[in-house]
């Protein structure tokens, strides 16, 4: 018999599960009260036909806990709505971020439901995005009660904070694309006139027809040059205002040069026009920079998201009541209420309670540490099963979160000097071609025939113009990139497919990277003479079950059979005890279980488990290694490469893995700043460096790097500032990444090789007057199909 599925989230429902409700007039069954309120909600609102259109299940839902709508209440809070909204007549815009849509359905669903409510003036929601855009009355119906009704639909929404420079990244997204348009559909226009002008020549053609064609070749050109061209011709002017070179002056210079000679073709009648080679060489160069912009645009989004690791409202506490209050603008010597499962806002000290923090986003480790009177936490970390009351020592800006947030910003700036050396020969290669066609205007007008002067100089600058040479890397780098794409490995940066061939030194983080980031059993030893190991392990795993503690994850698997416990009680940062049959018992710290710390048998164990007072058992933890680190390791260190690990756990686990691993360098309880040190110390004596990390603590040393990798299994900041992203949260793929790297560094070669061996070949010819300004659009155009024919050969690789 085949189990029944959930009609909402198309999961399997448990046996001895009743949960019913009728949509579309047909009873349909449930996997949870959650699904179920779900769905009534959505039959209640007459949003039935959602279920007729989603493409995909939706997610599993949760019933509103009251802690949630708490959470949510604190939204409504003038100041937090000062910093999150922006006024609109009389309504309020706010940017909402949408978790667990799935499908447009869920778009089309949050919409209806939100309309229904007159205070909402508009709403926009993006399934693509995940963002909804919320404009309404805040008089009328505090958001709080908004993100409800989208919470009882099954998602989960709050405000997302958008950064200036991603607007800013959104509108010169806009303007490369309105620049593509044009310079893309005026050269459709303008090649289709010139295809009547060349066959004109060859079969003749009235004289009052060629010059009408060429008149409107010209008008269609003047946006291409007074709007798509304008990047080039603005970037030529700054280079020489700074009395520097770069690429865009010869192209510039070509460009114009051809333009304004075909402006005087056509306004004298006399001599030939190239328009079309004008706005084909704009439209194949704003393809390029367009392929370029959106691989760095990848590389920066994470601008856009770093404040989604920050609440954005905290409470306040005077004692007795919590007021709700921006996190931006907490101060030192605030107090706070941080409740369990909520995010510490700021750095501060705890003054009352006791509790566990998860710490492991900003230091590596994933062990959750015991906080209480006296202890420092972190803005960041996760409060887990206590309540504390923390006095703010330092604001948002200047927390340890805010520090790392802006070291990455100091590094993100520096200059590789990758990109310092192609400068040195870009503006080597366009001085040579400057002096070049200089020398051969004046030879030809002074000496030679001043009528054919214009014309061979033309020839010169359009047959040796770059445009080989300026596709010769993004177009085999766009290629390489979807390639790898293809394969699971999402490449940001362009500049990693150009470096990792020269790589000659990998640091690993550990927690999470090089091992699988949750804990398991790895020892366990049996003091007990009354039980044997599996029931001790059965005891153990149903004690654990009445925690959310990390560690007691690692017990799961050992749970064989329920068992009669009584009395069962969760002391925070210590352990577990209960009663069974009539005896105690407690698992966790030497000191919870009533044990002698001095203990030889319990010298470095981290998990104590007694029975009325007496050693049962002693339990031993680790993080372990990934099923693929072992081979990976070993290629690499047949590569020749140095390998090291960086990482901010601080215990005997590191020493371990390195042993393991047989890897010699360890740098073990780093602070963000040594990490970036360790890095920058490496590059100085001239090590081209590749980091692998998956926390917020390895963002700015991912920067310090020359090549920064992050499993897709990593935290959204980690993956949004590395270069590179492993989508199949696979290390094996560093291998696939490390040869599509070297194959397009050899296509790159190979590319920029014809291209210097091509403009050897054509400028004397063209200095020589051998070559007419139509031959050398010709030989142009061949060399930057070439070029581009060999790039595809990657997308085989």
């Amino acid at each position: 018999m085949l189990q029944q599925r959930c009609f909402h989230c198309h999961e399997p429902v448990p046996a001895g599960t009743d949960f019913h409700c009728e949509v579309l007039s047909q009873p349909q069954v449930f996997c949870c009260a959650g699904c179920q309120a779900v769905a009534e909600t959505i039959v209640a609102q007459g949003l039935s036909d959602y279920y007729k259109f989603r493409s995909k299940a939706a997610n599993k839902a949760n019933a509103v806990p009251a802690e949630l709508k708490t959470q949510l209440q604190s939204y409504d809070s003038t100041e937090v709505l000062q910093d999150l909204t922006e006024q609109r007549g009389d309504a309020q815009r706010i940017e909402l971020s949408v978790n667990g849509m799935s499908c447009a359905a869920c778009a089309w669903l949050i919409e209806r439901q939100l309309q229904q409510n007159p205070a909402v003036k508009a709403v926009s929601v993006n399934s693509g995005t995940a963002r909804c855009e919320l404009v309404w009355d805040a008089n009328t119906t505090p958001l709080s009660q908004l993100l409800g009704q989208i919470t009882e639909l099954g998602y989960q929404a709050s405000p997302f904070v958008a950064d200036l420079e991603e607007q800013d990244f959104r509108q010169e997204m806009n303007a490369y694309l309105k620049r593509l348009a044009v310079s893309g559909i005026m050269t459709m226009q303008v090649m289709m006139l010139a295809f009547g002008l060349y066959f004109g020549e060859f079969s003749g053609i009235e004289a009052q027809y060629e010059g009408y064609l060429r008149w409107v070749s010209l008008l269609l050109t003047l946006p291409v040059m007074g709007y798509a061209a304008l990047p080039f011709s603005s970037s030529a002017w700054r280079a020489l205002k700074a009395r520097q070179l770069n690429m865009d002056v010869p192209i510039t210079l070509a460009l114009y040069y051809t333009f304004i000679a075909s402006l005087y073709a056509t306004v004298f009648d006399t001599g030939e026009v190239y328009f079309e080679s004008v706005c084909m060489f704009v439209f194949l160069l704003q393809l390029g920079k367009f392929f370029e912009f959106r691989a760095r645009k990848q590389a920066r989004d994470a601008t856009s998201n770093l404040l989604k690791v920050m609440p954005v409202s905290a409470t306040l506490w005077d004692g007795e009541h919590g007021t709700a209050t921006s996190a931006r603008r907490l101060q030192s010597g605030d107090h706070i209420l941080v409740k369990a499962g909520e995010t510490i806002p700021a750095d501060g000290v705890v003054e009352s309670g006791v509790s566990s923090v998860d710490e492991s986003m900003l230091t590596g480790e994933y062990k959750a540490i015991s906080k209480q009177s006296g202890d420092s936490v972190l803005a960041g970390s996760i409060n887990h099963d206590g309540i504390l009351v923390v006095k703010v020592r330092s604001a948002l800006t200047e927390s340890r979160l805010g520090q790392i947030i802006a070291l990455q910003q100091q590094t993100l700036h520096q200059k590789p000097a990758l990109l310092e050396k192609t400068d040195r020969i870009a503006r080597f290669f366009v001085q040579r071609l400057l002096v070049i066609a200089t020398v051969t205007f004046c030879v030809w007008y002074f000496w030679i025939d001043a009528d054919r002067a214009f014309w061979v100089t033309l020839s010169v600058l359009v047959a040796t113009c770059p445009c080989a040479l300026s596709l010769a890397t993004p177009t085999a780098v766009t290629c390489a990139l979807a390639q790898l794409n293809r394969k699971g490995i999402l490449i940001k940066n362009q500049q990693v497919l150009d470096v990792l061939p020269r790589l000659s030194k990998v640091f690993f983080d550990k927690t999470g990277t090089l091992t699988q980031g949750r804990f398991s059993l790895t020892e366990v030893e049996n003091f007990s003479q009354q039980y044997q190991k599996t029931e001790l392990l059965n005891l153990m795993a149903n004690l654990e079950q009445q925690s959310e503690h990390p560690i007691a994850r690692a017990f799961s698997p050992y749970f064989q059979q329920p068992v009669a416990l009584e009395q069962v009680n969760l002391t925070v940062g210590a352990g577990l005890s209960a009663t069974y049959q009539q005896k105690q018992l407690r698992i966790g710290r030497p000191e919870f279980c009533g044990l002698d710390p001095q203990d030889p048998r319990i010298a470095g164990t981290q998990v104590c488990f007694s029975i009325d007072g007496e050693l049962a058992a002693t339990v031993q933890l680790a993080d372990q290694l990934r099923p693929e680190v072992v081979p990976l390791i070993g290629a690499l260190k047949q590569r020749l490469l140095g390998l090291a690990i960086l990482t901010g756990d601080g215990s005997a686990a590191a020493p371990a893995v390195a042993q393991q691993l047989q890897i010699t360098e360890l740098w073990q309880g780093c602070s963000p700043e040594q990490k970036v040190a360790a890095i920058q110390q490496s590059v100085k004596d001239g090590e081209t460096v590749l980091m692998v990390g998956d926390g917020i603590n390895d963002s700015p040393c991912f920067h310090a790097a020359h090549v920064s990798v992050a499993l897709d299994s990593g935290t959204e900041l980690s993956k949004n500032q590395a270069d590179v992203v492993l989508l199949h949260n696979d290390l094996q793929q560093l291998q696939t990444l490390i040869d599509g790297a070297r194959r397009a560094r050899t296509v790159v070669k190979q590319n920029l090789w014809w291209a210097a061996g091509y403009n050897l070949v054509i400028i004397p010819l063209a200095v020589c007057g051998f070559v007419s300004p139509y031959v050398a659009v010709i030989g142009m155009s061949c060399s930057s199909l070439l070029v581009v024919s060999n790039s595809l050969r990657l997308l085989k690789a």
